[in-house]
């Protein structure tokens, strides 16, 4: 399993901008094989950035995501914004077991 975990920083209000298609974009990834998990979250003391959790069965599933269509709209719509900052990584690992 591969797990993504990071953030986005963005400039004051411009979220607002894009969260249509944040929406979109998670509820398209949501539904793509391979894909166990995939959220945005506004950070509770700070709007402007943007929590990112993800988790995948495969590479190739990850792959398969990075080439979408509805990866390359939302990209597209975020390069209509202006951020201030980012931090992304990449994780293999393995699921030990549910804690609830």
């Amino acid at each position: 399993m591969l797990q993504i975990e990071g953030w986005i920083k963005l400039a004051s209000g411009e979220f607002e901008k894009v969260r249509e298609q944040a929406i979109a974009m998670v509820a398209a990834t949501n539904e793509e094989q391979g894909c166990l998990h995939y959220a945005f979250a506004q950070d509770i003391s700070d709007p402007d950035l943007i929590r990112i959790s993800e988790r995948w069965e495969s590479q190739e599933a990850l792959a398969a995501h990075g080439a979408s269509a509805h990866m390359a709209t939302f990209n597209k719509a975020m390069g209509s914004v202006q951020r201030e900052g980012a931090d992304l990584w990449l994780y293999s690992a393995e699921a030990v077991r549910k804690l609830i």
